[in-house]
C-alpha cells in the first residue's frame, strides 16, 4: 500500500494533514538546496558533455540525489537501519545480483577486485561517490559485449543435439566462475539452448542464426544506451532492496511510468511489466483491459517477442531495456499488437505460443467497483445474492465523460452506492470480492470497512519514528447490516488485507479464499524536486509504517488466513511476501480498545465449523476444483525442474510429457462435464462456460450457508416455542 497521491499534482500527497515533518525536512536539506542552485546551470552542461563523449558518471544535481535518497532511507525508513560496513557488503552484493544475477558475465576476479571496496559503499552513497558503482558497470559492459560477440560466434558451431547435455537453469546460487575454459563452456551451453528452442519451433538454421544474431546484438545495443540515470536507479535500488522490498528510487523515466501505474491511464493492452534477469516478465493485468480479457496474458507470463503491427514481423526482446519493451507494446487505440509469450507454468525450453491483443485507452471505470445479483436455490430456498467485485481502493481518481463535468471517484463512495442499491433489492446476503486486489490507499481501506460496521478501531498503524496511530469508524452507522462473506486469495494485499482482517476481528463475516499475499507495510512516495524544491528529478518510494489489525497481531508476512479454505491454499506457501527476499518480519503489539464485536458474532463464530464441512464436502467432488488444483501440483513440479536438457530428444520427452499431464488433466474435466476429450491445449478447449467462476461459486455457497443455517435454526427455535 502506498500513501495516496493528489489528483492535480502528479507526486503530491492525499490529504497533506500531519504531513512528515516538512519543516525537519527543510533543515536536513537546506545545504543541498542551496548547493544545488548553485551548480544547477553548470550541472546540465556536465550532463551535455558527458553524454556526448560517451562517458557513464553521475552529475551534481544526480549525486544530490544519491545522497538525499540515503539520508531520507535512514531517517524515514520503517527500520531506520543505519548505513555501515556490514550494510555496504550487501549492497554491493545485492548490486552485483541487480547487473548480473545468473553469473554469467561477471568472473571471480573482478569480484574480487570489486570486494577490496566492499565497506566503502555507504561513504559512496552518503558523499554521492559513483566513481566505483560506474566503474562495476562499466566492466560489466565490456563483459557483456566480449560475451555476446563470442556467443555470435558459435552460431556457425556444429552442435550435436544427439548428446547427452544439461544447463543449470538457476545459477544464483552458484560460484562466480574462475578460468576460461568454465567460462566458454557455460556460454556454449547457453547458446545451444537458444538454437534448440527455436529448432524445436520449427525454424531453420538460416532462421535461427538470424534470430540469435538479432538477439545478441540488440543485447549488445540495450547496454551499450544505458545512460548515467539508469545506473543510478540500479545502484539506488540496490541499496533500498536490501531495506525491504517495496522501497524503490524511480528515475526520471520510471517516474513517468509510476504515475501511469498510478493513474492506470494510458493506451495500450492493459499489463504492467519488470525485467528479470534480462527477460520481460508480467507482473500484473489490469482487469478489465484488453490483455485481461479472453484469458490470454497473465502475471508471471514472460514475453519473449513482439510485433508492433500485423505488417512488421517479430522482434526478440529478450535482453531489451524495460523502457523500450513498453514502448514498442504500447500504441494508439483500435491497433493490434502481437506477442510470443512463454506462460508462467511452463516447463523450461518450452516453444512461445503468439497472442494477438488490441489495444485500447485502459479506462479508471474498468478498475472500479462492480456489482451484480445471483440467485442460488439451497435447501429449497432461492437466494438472491449480491456480488461486490473491488479490483482496486482508488481515491480521488478524477473521470470525465463526454457531456460530463470532471469529479471525483473513490472505491467508498463507489461501494456505498452499490450497497444502496442492493439493499433496495432486498438480497439475502453479499460477497464482497477482493481477489487480486493489491490494494491502494489507506484511508480507503477505512472507510470501506467502516460500511459494514457500527463504530470502533479498523487498523492500528505503527509508524517508523515510533508512534501508534488508530484509523477508526466513528460514524456509528451501518450502510449493509446482512450476511457477508470476504473473498481473498493469494494476491489480495495491503488494503485488501486490512478490510479482511477487520471483518475477521470483529466477526462481521466470513473470510474464504486462499491466505493474502502477506503486505503489512505502507509505503510513503517523496518526489525528490518537491522535497528539496528544487530540479533534482527521481522520486522515492519507503516503507514508513506498519499495519496491525485490532486485535494486535499484523498481516505483514502472514497475510490473512480465511475462515474457510479453499483446496488451492496448500499452495500458497512460496508465493507473497513470503517468498520475497529481505521482506520485514510479522510484529505483535497490544490490541485495540474499545472493540465491540459484531451484533452476530458468536452466532457466526458457532457456525464456522459446519461450514468448513460443507465446503470441503462440495469440493471432493466437484470436478473444476480437482482440475485446479492438478494444475498447480503441475505447476509445482515443473518449478522444482533444476536442469534443461540440451539433448533434442530428451527436451521433446519432456515438453510432450507435459503437455500429455496437461491434456489428461483438462480430459478428466471435459469427461466429467460430459464433453468429448481435446486434442490439442488450445484456448478453446478448456470450457470456460460450462465451468464458470470456480472461486466465486465456493464463496457464494459459503453465503447460502451461512442464510440457510441461520433460516434453519430460526425455524428450531420457533417450533420449541
Amino acid at each position: 500500500m502506498i500513501r495516496s497521491l493528489n489528483p492535480n499534482s502528479r507526486f503530491q500527497f492525499w490529504k497533506r494533514k500531519k504531513a512528515i515533518g516538512n519543516i525537519c525536512l527543510a533543515l536536513i536539506f537546506v545545504f543541498f538546496i542551496y548547493y544545488a542552485n548553485f551548480v544547477r546551470h553548470s550541472d546540465t552542461q556536465f550532463a551535455a558533455a558527458t553524454q556526448a563523449t560517451g562517458q557513464l558518471s553521475a552529475g551534481k544535481l544526480q549525486k544530490i540525489a544519491v545522497v538525499t535518497t540515503a539520508r531520507m532511507a535512514e531517517d524515514f525508513h520503517y527500520t531506520k537501519r543505519p548505513l555501515n560496513n556490514e550494510f555496504s557488503e550487501l549492497i554491493l552484493h545485492q548490486y552485483l545480483h541487480a547487473l548480473d544475477p545468473q553469473k554469467i558475465y561477471l568472473l571471480e576476479s573482478d569480484i574480487n577486485q570489486f570486494e577490496s571496496n566492499r565497506y566503502y559503499f555507504d561513504n559512496f552513497l552518503n558523499e554521492g561517490n559513483l566513481d566505483e558503482v560506474f566503474l562495476i558497470f562499466k566492466r560489466f559492459q565490456e563483459r557483456l559485449q566480449e560475451r555476446t560477440e563470442y556467443a555470435k560466434s558459435l552460431l556457425d558451431y556444429p552442435f550435436d543435439f544427439e548428446i547427452v547435455d544439461e544447463l543449470q537453469i538457476d545459477r544464483s546460487t552458484v560460484d562466480w566462475i574462475n578460468n576460461q575454459e568454465e567460462y566458454d563452456s557455460l556460454w556454449r551451453k547457453l547458446v545451444k539452448d537458444d538454437i534448440l528452442t527455436l529448432k524445436l519451433n520449427d525454424n531453420d538454421s538460416k532462421t535461427i542464426q538470424e534470430t540469435l544474431k538479432s538477439r545478441y546484438e540488440r543485447l549488445q545495443q540495450s547496454v551499450s544506451l544505458y545512460n548515467s540515470d539508469d545506473v543510478i536507479e540500479i545502484f539506488l535500488n540496490s541499496y533500498l532492496q536490501e531495506l525491504d522490498p517495496h522501497s524503490e528510487y524511480f528515475s526520471p523515466h520510471s517516474t513517468d511510468n509510476l504515475e501511469i501505474s498510478i493513474s492506470q491511464q494510458f493506451e495500450g493492452i492493459g499489463a504492467m511489466l519488470k525485467s528479470e534477469n534480462e527477460k520481460i516478465t508480467v507482473q500484473s493485468v489490469i482487469t478489465g483491459g484488453p490483455a485481461s480479457r479472453g484469458n490470454k496474458l497473465h502475471a508471471g507470463d514472460r514475453i519473449v517477442a513482439v510485433r508492433s503491427r500485423a505488417s512488421e514481423n517479430y522482434q526478440e526482446i529478450i535482453g531489451w531495456r524495460l523502457e523500450d519493451v513498453v514502448d514498442l507494446i504500447r500504441g494508439p487505440k483500435g491497433t493490434t499488437v502481437f506477442l510470443k509469450i512463454i506462460p508462467k507454468d511452463a516447463i523450461p525450453g518450452t516453444v512461445p505460443k503468439e497472442i494477438a491483443i488490441t489495444r485500447e485507452q485502459v479506462k479508471l471505470e474498468e478498475q472500479m467497483a462492480k456489482k451484480s445479483t445471483v440467485e442460488l436455490e439451497d435447501n429449497g430456498r432461492i437466494l438472491q445474492l449480491g456480488v461486490i467485485s473491488l479490483p482496486a481502493f482508488y481515491s480521488e481518481l478524477f473521470r470525465q465523460d463526454e457531456g460530463e463535468e470532471e469529479f471525483p471517484r473513490s472505491s467508498a463512495r463507489d461501494v456505498l452506492k452499490l450497497l444502496q442499491e442492493l439493499n433496495e433489492q432486498y438480497v439475502d446476503g453479499l460477497v464482497m470480492d477482493l481477489r487480486g486486489n493489491g490494494g491502494g490507499a489507506l484511508h480507503e481501506a477505512v472507510s470501506l470497512t467502516s460500511l459494514f460496521l457500527k463504530s470502533g478501531p479498523i487498523v492500528q498503524v505503527e509508524k517508523s519514528q515510533g508512534d501508534l496511530e488508530i484509523k477508526s469508524d466513528l460514524d456509528n452507522v451501518v450502510i449493509y447490516g446482512g450476511p457477508l462473506v470476504v473473498l481473498v486469495n493469494r494476491r489480495s494485499a495491503s488494503a485488501s488485507e486490512i478490510f479482511a482482517s477487520a471483518i475477521q476481528d470483529y466477526r462481521r463475516g466470513i473470510v474464504v479464499g486462499e491466505t493474502t499475499y502477506g503486505k503489512g507495510m505502507l509505503q510513503t512516495i517523496w518526489p525528490l524536486s518537491r522535497i528539496l524544491n528544487m530540479d533534482v528529478s527521481g522520486t522515492l518510494k519507503l516503507s514508513t509504517a506498519q499495519f496491525y489489525r485490532v486485535n494486535g497481531s499484523s498481516t505483514q508476512h502472514l497475510g490473512v488466513v480465511p475462515d474457510v479454505l479453499f483446496a488451492t491454499n496448500e499452495f500458497v506457501a512460496n508465493t507473497g511476501e513470503r517468498a520475497l527476499k529481505n521482506a520485514l518480519p510479522s510484529g505483535v503489539i497490544n490490541p485495540a480498545r474499545s472493540v465491540v464485536r459484531w451484533r452476530d458474532a458468536n452466532f457466526i463464530e458457532n457456525r464456522i465449523p459446519e461450514i468448513r464441512r460443507l465446503n470441503k464436502e462440495r469440493s471432493r467432488f466437484n470436478p473444476a476444483v480437482e482440475y485446479i488444483v492438478a494444475r498447480e501440483r503441475l505447476n509445482l513440479d515443473r518449478i522444482d525442474q533444476k536442469v534443461v536438457y540440451l539433448n533434442e530428444d530428451q527436451r521433446r520427452k519432456s515438453l510432450d510429457s507435459d503437455r500429455e499431464a496437461q491434456l489428461n488433466n483438462l480430459n478428466q474435466l471435459r469427461s466429467s462435464l460430459g464433453l468429448a476429450p481435446a486434442t490439442d491445449l488450445t484456448e478453446d478447449a478448456f470450457p470456460s462456460q460450462r465451468v464458470g467462476d470456480v472461486f466465486l461459486d465456493q464463496a457464494l455457497n459459503v453465503l447460502a450457508d451461512l442464510i440457510t443455517i441461520d433460516l434453519n435454526d430460526m425455524q428450531q427455535v420457533q417450533n420449541i416455542q
